[in-house]
């Protein structure tokens, strides 16, 4: 009972919250020209219009993520969780890798608060300071919580990334503990292995041999089987991971290159010198970046992790083993071939290193054109 209250309270607050939210995302797109006019001591209409693009960028990913959390709440992100503590429930994660996990949660959450808190109350104190204007100081409230949301859906996908991430980690280590086996096995010639299992069926008295070589053939079949089955679940998973967080996640990307390159040409401009210090303009290019390889860099490990059991497969396949471990192999190693396991959210790119590049080449080639 106290649970079914507690979780209609749970409701009712995120919904307000969200309301509040998309009521701030609304007011800061509307007043970014005004406020920037008062920053900007009277610039002309063209630049206005560019700095104002910032609030605005902020306030339209802002408002669409949210109301894409709110929409798929109801039933896919429940779903999805479900599913992964049914898969944990069958095969629990190690203690190491739970710490492991725990600290890496730990630790995104507090480099996220590094670096936005104390630039955006810097920023904020610097406003009140020097105009004493309350709506300034609103607005830039409205405007930092905004992103302050934003950055808590990156959270989120990362963290749900990395445990994706130690899930195919865990498959590949048991993999790799087959291959051990299989090269184990393999220390004496394959001809020799073939003799001593054909006097083993021809000899009445020793049953002991051939029931003990035909359990470890089926154990080795039924091995590659459940580990193809678990890859292939956490494969789907990736896929339905890309999918919740994917409007979520291509809004993030875009809005950071936009945000780098506006504080860049409100810095060449040297507009609104007294509030934007070269300690914030530094800082908030840090944070960019930051949060820009940090959400490539996990898809991208987690990628690699998945396709990692291809060369593992290869080599056991290499090995003499039964028909059935080969059936069983070829079965695995056509799964991964069929299709291989990247985040293309909402198909526009691949999240990898190669985006990184590419996104620096962009910035740079705008800037000087």
């Amino acid at each position: 009972m106290y649970k079914f209250y507690l979780n209609k309270l749970k409701i009712f607050v995120e919904i307000m919250y969200s309301v509040l939210l998309v009521i701030s995302c609304v007011y800061t797109y509307l007043k970014a020209p005004v406020v920037i006019y008062l920053l900007s001591s009277g610039s002309n209409s063209a630049v206005l219009d560019i700095l104002s693009m910032f609030s605005r960028s902020v306030a339209i990913v802002c408002l669409i993520s949210r109301i894409t959390i709110l929409y798929k709440s109801t039933s896919d992100f429940f779903v999805y969780k479900k599913k992964i503590e049914y898969y944990e429930l069958y095969y629990p994660m190690e203690l190491l890798k739970k710490k492991i996990q725990r600290i890496f949660n730990t630790s995104i959450l507090l480099a996220y608060i590094a670096i936005i808190f104390p630039l955006n109350i810097y920023r904020i104190y610097l406003i009140y300071h020097n105009y004493r204007n309350m709506i300034l100081v609103l607005f830039y409230m409205m405007m930092y919580l905004q992103n302050i949301s934003i950055c808590w859906t990156e959270i989120c996908f990362i963290v749900n990334c990395m445990g994706l991430y130690l899930k195919f980690q865990t498959i590949n280590y048991e993999m790799a503990e087959l291959k051990a086996e299989s090269i184990k096995a393999n220390k004496f010639p394959v001809v020799l292995q073939t003799e001593r299992r054909s006097n083993r069926l021809t000899d009445p008295g020793s049953t002991d041999g051939f029931i003990s070589s035909n359990s470890s053939v089926h154990h080795l079949a039924n091995s590659i089987e459940q580990l193809r089955m678990r890859h292939q679940f956490v494969r789907c998973a990736v896929i339905e991971l890309s999918n919740l967080y994917s409007i979520q996640i291509v809004l993030s990307v875009c809005v950071l290159f936009v945000m780098t390159l506006f504080d860049i040409y409100a810095q060449v401009t040297n507009k609104d010198k007294i509030t934007k210090t070269q300690i914030l303009f530094y800082g908030w290019l840090f944070q960019y970046s930051f949060r820009f390889c940090i959400i490539i860099l996990t898809t991208h490990v987690t990628t690699k992790q998945a396709n990692k059991p291809k060369v593992i497969i290869t080599d056991i396949n290499n090995r003499y083993i039964d028909n059935n471990s080969k059936e069983e192999l070829q079965l695995f190693l056509n799964q991964l071939s069929g299709r291989s396991v990247e985040f293309t959210p909402c198909d526009f790119f691949t999240l990898n290193t190669h985006l990184i590049t590419s996104a620096i080449v962009a910035g740079t080639t705008y800037l000087i054109i």
